[in-house]
Parts: structure tokens; sequence; C-alpha cells
């Protein structure tokens, strides 16, 4: 079974979100998330502190719930097609990673994955690395395997898939 990864690009204008279409990253451009982590990684904020010369310790405000700091989430990309399409495919899923394609709506972007069952919002692309990149004169498929560093701005917001007859249509949080 094939697990599919979806991209919604955002747009947050300081109080509503302008929401681009579903992309499934297979149907679009022939790519499947090949290692994704089941979740991201959690670094508590720093709590608030003050230190005193004259007294031991410090002073420290430790609220109720302790706030989740920004991350960053390391998505192994695999690409197999033609060798005719396979820059065109990898530059046009960049270019929408990016936010940079014709009908661009933001950089932001909605990511949910069906293998880990997880999604995040406020997900930008903070670097793309080449790993292995192959075509085969005897093979009529090209392999690329690539990762992406994404940074989750908002690391607590579940992503949940809207499925319309059987087709996820939108991500919603």
């Amino acid at each position: 079974m094939i697990y599919r990864t979806y991209i919604q690009q955002l747009f947050n204008d300081g109080t509503s979100y302008t929401k681009g279409p579903v992309v499934d990253l297979l149907q679009s451009f022939n790519i499947v998330c090949q290692e994704i982590p089941f979740k991201t990684n959690l670094k508590t904020k720093n709590v608030a502190t003050r230190s005193w010369f004259d007294e031991d310790g410090i002073d420290a405000y430790i609220p109720k719930n302790i706030k989740i700091d920004q991350n960053d989430m390391k998505v192994d990309f695999l690409y197999q097609g033609t060798e005719q399409n396979i820059r065109t495919d990898i530059s046009n899923f960049l270019k929408f990673i990016l936010g940079r394609n014709q009908d661009a709506v933001g950089s932001e972007l909605a990511m949910y994955n069906e293998l880990t069952g997880t999604g995040r919002k406020g997900v930008v692309v903070k670097e793309v690395s080449d790993k292995i990149y192959f075509i085969s004169d005897f093979d009529p498929d090209s392999v690329a395997s690539f990762s992406v560093i994404f940074t989750v701005f908002d690391p607590i917001t579940e992503v949940t898939p809207v499925y319309t007859n059987n087709v996820v249509t939108d991500l919603t949080f």
C-alpha cells in the first residue's frame, strides 16, 4: 500500500487563512515520503527566570502548561518517473513548497501524512538537499531521493484531512 502525503498552501493575513487546493504529492509530482517523523520534536520553551545576586538559586516563572517551541522536521522524499520528467516534476514540487508556483497562495504549508496519521500547519521550508539521483540507460524509470528540512512554527495544532468521495479535499485545523 502506498501512503500519501498531502500539502496545502496557506496565507494568514493576521485574522484569517486563505487556503490553496490540497495537493497529493504522488498524483501531482510522482513523489512519496520515504521517511517522515511520527511526531515532531517537542522541545519546550525556556522558562522565564531572574537571578538575584543576594539570593540562592533563581526565581523562575513556571506556567501551568509548559509551552512548546518551534522545531525542525526532516522529511526524506522519493521520486520515480521518466528521465524526461524528473527535472520538471522535482522543480515544480520545489516551487510549490516554496510558494513560488504560478497559482501560489502562500509559502506557509499545512501537511498531512497518511502513514503517520499526523499533520501540522505553520510549516515552511528551511533547507532542501540532494542525496541520490539515478538515471539508467537500461530502465525507463529515473529515481531521485532528496530531503527537505521544514521548520514547524506551530508544533501543537493537529491537521486532519477532509475526505469527499474518498479523496482528500481539504486539510482542517
